[in-house]
């Protein structure tokens, strides 16, 4: 009974340790082995910088208080020729720590 027990003790490591050997990795042919294509980036959309200047004046209360930050605005929309909405959030951030967001 022991010899049998052994047995199936070592057959079982045997067939355990078969299992665990990992298979070598697939070799690579020559097509695949040039690196993948690059992907570039597609151009940030073209918004009109008046439409999103409008669209950010819109968030801020039209009260004489708040006057300053429209200026701000409607500057940074004339002076530069491709604003973003990067260029104008601090501006409007700004605003709404200053209590000049508008109330919905």
């Amino acid at each position: 009974m022991t010899k049998r027990l052994a047995l199936v003790g070592v057959m079982t490591l045997a067939m355990l340790a078969a299992c665990s050997k990992q298979a070598p990795p697939p070799q690579a042919d020559d097509d695949e082995a040039q690196p993948a294509a690059r992907v570039e980036t597609p151009p940030p959309p073209n918004i009109d910088r008046e439409k999103m200047t409008q669209d950010m004046l819109g968030l801020i209360d039209t009260a004489p208080q708040c006057q300053q930050y429209r200026t701000q605005l409607e500057d940074l929309s004339k002076a530069t020729p491709q604003v973003t909405a990067d260029d104008l959030s601090p501006i409007v951030a700004q605003a709404y720590k200053a209590g000049c967001g508008k109330k919905r």
